[in-house]
């Protein structure tokens, strides 16, 4: 093992920091891949360094255990998710329910254009550990905090009276979680298509807006 110029330690040519980069993002989409499909309980640490062309070695080497990288994963695409969510602008002169279903569409397309990531999230992803239960508590949170932003938002924009939030918010996250549980378990040519799916889920929230008293 060498030096580069900045003296950062080398490892065949490269830096150390870089490589276990490296390694742990194809652990990652390794993991997406085997925990998404296989499942995260009939997976092995052997199975997903096999799918990541990673040793067994250099998987210990960053992280302790299945559930870490599992953790890691599920909070990699929460994130994504809630960054797909934030992204959509409210436009105060375009259609209520173009707004609605922006919004709607950002949260799940990300999901549902990949149902392992709504696996491992929904599925794969609970009950494995308490410190991952927690993480699956707050997740629901960010959620309904989004959820309550944007209802404000729309408020804010004259589109809907005496917006709903807190409870209302947590209902409908729990209720979109379940909606997306129960897709999974439906066999594929049972589904509705992912476009329809959004439109239900949107005109959903539109009757929570709508029947709010002003």
């Amino acid at each position: 093992m060498t030096s580069d110029a900045a003296g950062a330690p080398l490892w065949r040519g490269s830096a150390r920091s870089s490589r276990d980069d490296a390694r742990r993002r194809r652990l990652l989409d390794a993991a997406l891949e085997v925990y998404g499909t296989t499942g995260f309980r009939g997976a092995t640490v052997r199975s997903v360094c096999q799918e990541a062309h990673v040793s067994t070695r250099s998987f210990y080497e960053l992280y302790s255990d299945q559930v870490a990288l599992l953790s890691e994963l599920y909070r990699e695409l929460n994130g994504e998710v809630l960054a797909g969510f934030a992204g959509i602008a409210v436009d105060p002169h375009a259609p209520l329910r173009g707004i609605v279903r922006g919004l709607v569409g950002g949260a799940l397309d990300p999901i549902l254009a990949d149902e392992r990531k709504a696996r491992v999230l929904e599925v794969e992803s609970v009950g494995v550990s308490d410190a991952l239960e927690q993480e699956r508590r707050t997740a629901y949170r960010a959620f309904a905090e989004a959820i309550d932003q944007a209802f404000a938002a729309l408020e804010r924009a004259g589109r809907i009276e005496d917006a709903p939030g807190g409870l209302t918010s947590l209902v409908l996250v729990g209720g979109i979680t379940e909606v997306l549980v129960q897709r999974m378990q439906t066999p594929r040519a049972g589904r509705a298509d992912a476009a329809d799916l959004v439109d239900d889920v949107t005109d959903v929230i539109l009757r929570v807006v709508r029947g709010r008293p002003a």
